[in-house]
């Protein structure tokens, strides 16, 4: 059996004999899927195999010819779906194996690498689910004998749950049009809480990624060069304030320790970001307690309001207990984005609430500040990229396109309410995972 891996997308690595199992709703996020598949093949110089319907062959031929060369095209390996599966005649799963075989086989003995795509097709018989289970079963044993990347999709409508939880114990992994997660019926299964987005998802999210290196590549620069200078001025202030009487100029040496703080926690949370924006972990979801994580980030923010006259509110509804879908990096980023984004358009002298509690079956995250606010313009394009608001406060208008993009992909919402002079609410809502939440008790 192989065990070395290879990429299923740019940055996620499997066993080079997996088998997929895909059960897709749509068939433009179906497209969009075997497109990503075959482009991460073509990069990794691996030949295609692509079992479907021609109409559907020549879409993806059309699309790729924007994004590859006619020698990458020459790659992929087509085979009409009706001959593959012998449709009009019985599936029989032996039959379809060894069409399996002999299209495998060309490349196996040449030792060409290759990654296999099949539209899985079928005409009504009595014994229909024991076929398709039997033909899924021999798959198995034989992409992970051969090493062949191998993904099998199915219409979401014509998948029974008989037949669902059947095929999903001869794939490792289970794929919708969004997701990507082991599957739970595997007989060697991994860990089933962890999900990555799907291959489509997954090329989109590598887009973003490509710019956000750059910048990360600058933000290092400058943190280097500015950190440096500020380590010495905060020592220098620490050592100020143990030698001076006046109790005025103490404080003014706290403020200067304070300021510091907030510049090196503004450079941390930069390099975080991006950081966090060119890694893949996160996009990864599994259970997490998202008070340890909340709390952090209100202490942070509580600097930073200090140094700007502003009250920070805190206030913990949870029990512990509770458990979000998601990653601590993701979670950091919602909330710091939008707290740090409350106090930045606060006056000073003003109060920023941020509010957490759970109810039943979500956990809410409340952010409220007097500030500035928004007219309904400038509400209309609040998510969209480098869209900044108020040119005059500091941001680069990625922060709040990313906080929908994290909160969309952990299956949340957010809502906004804001007018010009009068202050921002914005309510978030993530799924809980567990829902005991009995004697919750205030932090």
């Amino acid at each position: 059996m192989a065990t070395s891996t290879i990429p299923l997308t740019e940055h996620m690595h499997v066993t080079n004999g997996t088998h997929i199992l895909y059960f897709y709703e749509t068939m433009e996020a179906y497209l969009d899927n075997a497109i990503s598949f075959m482009l991460t093949g073509f990069q990794q110089g691996q030949h295609i195999i692509y079992v479907d319907s021609r109409e559907r062959y020549e879409i993806v031929k059309q699309r790729l010819r924007a994004q590859v060369s006619e020698r990458e095209l020459d790659l992929i390996r087509y085979v009409d779906y009706k001959e593959f599966y012998s449709l009009g005649k019985t599936f029989h799963f032996e039959h379809v194996y060894k069409n399996f075989m002999e299209a495998t086989r060309p490349f196996i003995e040449k030792q060409i690498p290759i990654r296999a795509w099949g539209h899985v097709e079928w005409t009504d018989q009595n014994d229909i689910l024991n076929q398709l289970q039997s033909y899924e079963c021999l798959c198995e044993k034989a992409v992970n004998e051969l090493g062949v990347l191998t993904v099998c999709a199915y219409s979401g409508d014509r998948v029974s749950v008989n037949l669902s939880s059947r095929l999903m114990r001869s794939h490792e992994y289970v794929m919708t049009d969004k997701e990507l997660m082991h599957s739970v019926l595997y007989r060697n299964r991994r860990d089933p809480r962890v999900v990555y987005p799907s291959l489509s998802v997954q090329a989109q999210y590598q887009n973003e990624v490509d710019l956000y290196k750059q910048k990360l590549d600058f933000a290092h620069v400058v943190s280097h060069e500015v950190r440096n200078p500020l380590t010495v001025i905060k020592a220098y202030a620490m050592m100020l304030q143990k030698e001076v009487t006046s109790e005025q100029a103490r404080e003014k040496l706290r403020d200067i320790q304070d300021y510091v703080t907030v510049i090196d926690n503004e450079i941390t949370h930069i390099i975080n970001t991006e950081e966090m924006l060119t890694s893949e972990a996160l996009w990864q979801k599994s259970a997490l307690l998202p008070r340890p994580v909340l709390q952090e980030v209100a202490d942070t923010m509580g600097t930073k309001a200090r140094t700007q006259n502003i009250k920070l509110e805190s206030e913990f509804k949870l029990t512990g207990e509770e458990q979000l879908h998601c990653n601590v990096m993701g979670l950091r980023l919602v909330a710091s984005n939008l707290l740090g984004n409350a106090i930045k358009y606060s006056e000073e002298g003003g109060t920023v609430r941020f509010r957490v509690q759970a109810s039943a079956d979500k956990l809410l995250l409340e952010f409220k500040d007097q500030g500035i606010g928004m007219s309904e313009a400038q509400l209309g394009m609040l998510f969209v990229k480098y869209q900044k608001l108020n040119v005059e406060r500091g941001g680069q208008g990625v922060g709040l396109f990313m906080v929908k993009k994290l909160i969309d992909h952990f299956e949340g919402g957010i809502e906004v309410r804001s007018e010009l002079n009068r202050g921002t609410e914005v309510r978030v809502e993530l799924p809980l995972v567990n829902a005991n939440y009995e004697g919750a008790m205030e932090g």
